[in-house]
């Protein structure tokens, strides 16, 4: 489990967009799917993906590295 807080840079920005830049080789489609079955989370509730960050929020990642 990967654990991220969000900072001042990544403030304001959608959820999705995020995960596209730190996740780079991740597709858009296996990230989807990953928030759909809360592989992914936000603030431990699971997220649809069009969620604006606020600054201290915290995203859990659940992957296989």
């Amino acid at each position: 489990m990967r654990e991220v807080t969000i900072g001042a840079n990544e403030a304001g920005q959608r959820f999705d967009k995020f995960l596209k830049k730190y996740l780079k080789e991740a597709g858009s489609g296996f990230l989807y799917k990953m928030l759909r079955k809360k592989n992914i989370t936000l603030n431990g509730k699971k997220a649809t993906g069009n969620e604006k960050l606020n600054q201290g929020d915290e995203i859990r990642l659940f992957l296989s590295d």
